[in-house]
């Protein structure tokens, strides 16, 4: 994958990391292209391990890195088919489940991915699509204990340009462009990208919002370059 570890203990040893360029130091240029080669090397190996209640004798949820490329492939072709492109982006609302990551890194491999806190307004929600453009949006459901799906019907009046909502954990109702993001995502293939893109290093890849000094939220743009440098680093 890449040159052997470095030894930092002094400026010394910066300078000559820093000789030699990022890109012989790291040989993938998307998060794809890291998620499929670790898929490749340690397949069996759990990616993602979930507890549904955080509780001592809970089973946990495991799902191994080849599961996870398959999954991610299936959501990249999915949002493909929903239109999604190298500038268009996929956003999400969700708390921190399988399904998320999913999103995340089929979203970066369709599109670009923006990242939206589950706990914001529906007005503020409907700004950040706007902001984002965003076509298709990924969400919880109908759940017990959490107003989330609450919110996001507040937010298609708010935003009418909002044509799919997928929901994790709901059951969709077929029409109004509502759809079962994980009975949707089953009639995709996983074994490859449908619609294969050449990603650049420099492609934006993410947008994650912040409120600045003026407290009106902003979206702040990460690359694939980005993204796989925090990887090696």
């Amino acid at each position: 994958m890449t040159e052997a570890r470095c030894r930092i203990a002094g400026p010394a040893d910066i300078a000559t990391i820093e000789r030699i360029p990022l890109d012989r130091r790291v040989p993938f240029r998307s998060t794809y292209e890291v998620i499929r080669y670790a898929a490749g090397k340690h397949g069996d190996r759990p990616a993602i391990t979930f507890l549904r209640q955080g509780s001592v004798d809970e089973m946990p949820v495991v799902m191994t890195y080849r599961d996870l490329v398959s999954r991610v492939n299936q959501a990249a072709n999915l949002f493909a088919d929903l239109g999604v492109g190298p500038g268009d982006a996929v956003s999400y609302l969700l708390p921190n489940l399988p399904q998320t990551h999913v999103t995340i890194w089929g979203g970066q491999a369709a599109g670009i991915v923006n990242a939206i806190n589950p706990l914001l307004k529906p007005e503020q929600i409907a700004h950040l699509l706007d902001a984002a453009g965003s076509r298709v949006l990924v969400t919880l459901g109908p759940t017990p204990g959490n107003d989330i799906w609450e919110r996001v019907q507040a937010v298609r009046g708010l935003y009418p340009k909002l044509e799919t909502i997928l929901q994790v954990g709901g059951s969709g109702d077929g029409h109004d462009g509502i759809h079962a993001f994980d009975a949707l995502l089953d009639r995709y293939p996983a074994d490859r990208l449908v619609r294969p893109r050449d990603i650049a290093p420099d492609d934006v890849c993410a947008l994650f919002h912040t409120g600045g000094t003026t407290g009106t939220p902003k979206l702040v743009q990460h690359t694939h370059r980005n993204e796989v440098y925090a990887v090696w680093a």
